[in-house]
């Protein structure tokens, strides 16, 4: 193939519409999609405000479901994106993390087998999203307390249920009403 033909079709396959927008997006596309997804942010960072502002042991929380936001906005076919996967896999991350963060011992070993056993029950109930596996860390390395621990759950569970809200209501804004294809 001559080099201006492979050009050319560069070039046409650029021009088609882009899904997957870890992808490059054309300006005119990404404008609207950094204004849609800076808002969703706004919104996660002002439950960090909250918690923040009460010098919550819970603030560290709010990291993985904003990392989550914008994977699910930018991926929103991929499987780890569904809604029930997302949200299944905060649970299973808060449940193990606070486990592992109730029991005595070394916290590297215990953030360690923590996140090994996050991604197993993860991979073994297919709700693998890969920004959860932080929160066992989280839990784990902040060493939470009873007290925390029964409030972190719950946190959890809204803040992953918000990134779906978030998520969906950006992609309506955006034009996409595919999202989301499947529950599951």
């Amino acid at each position: 193939m001559a080099p201006e033909s492979r050009r050319l079709r560069q070039y046409r396959v650029r021009a088609t519409p882009v899904s997957d927008l870890t992808e490059q997006v054309p300006l005119r596309r990404a404008l609207p999609l950094v204004l849609v997804e800076t808002a969703g942010l706004a919104v996660l960072f002002s439950v960090y405000a909250v918690l923040h502002a009460n010098d919550s042991v819970l603030a560290p929380l709010l990291v993985p479901p904003v990392v989550s936001f914008v994977l699910v906005v930018a991926q929103p076919q991929a499987v780890g994106s569904r809604p029930g996967r997302v949200v299944g896999s905060y649970v299973i991350a808060g449940v193990v993390g606070l486990g592992f963060s109730a029991s005595p011992g070394p916290d590297l070993l215990e953030a360690v087998a923590a996140g090994a056993s996050t991604l197993l029950l993860m991979h073994l109930t297919g709700a693998l999203h890969s920004p959860a596996i932080a929160v066992s860390l989280i839990a784990v390395l902040t060493d939470f307390g009873a007290a925390e621990a029964v409030a972190a759950l719950p946190l959890l569970v809204v803040l992953s249920s918000l990134v779906v809200l978030l998520a969906w209501a950006a992609h309506r804004t955006l034009g996409d009403s595919d999202y989301p294809a499947r529950w599951w």
